[in-house]
């Protein structure tokens, strides 16, 4: 991790197929400085070098979906948590399918 976050003004970093109006209107609650589209566990990236500060994913993803970029993100000081309950997202689940809460995770370095 590369920065600290302005809590005044967030970078987000958010999927470009996946994107929806549930995501924007979730965005919308944060103090959002710039926001840029990403494609794959390069957003994971992004925040993990200081980039990007958030990157909300709403809606269902699969443990291969997360797993590297979450590795990456731990490795950098951050952390990837469940929406419900902000308790880290974990491995090994029964079908390998990530919370389907939505929102479902959120990926951070703070």
């Amino acid at each position: 991790m590369t920065s600290t976050p302005d809590n005044r003004a967030l970078m987000v970093v958010a999927s470009k197929s996946h994107r929806d109006q549930a995501t924007d209107d979730y965005i919308a609650q944060y103090n959002v400085r710039d926001m840029t589209s990403a494609g794959s566990s390069l957003k994971f990236c992004l925040v993990a070098t200081g980039e990007a500060d958030l990157y909300p994913r709403l809606g269902r993803t699969m443990e291969w979906d997360t797993a590297a970029g979450d590795a990456v993100l731990r490795a950098a000081g951050g952390k990837v948590v469940r929406f419900d309950d902000h308790s880290p997202l974990t491995y090994g689940k029964a079908g390998f399918e990530n919370p389907s809460s939505s929102p479902s995770l959120r990926a951070f370095c703070w």
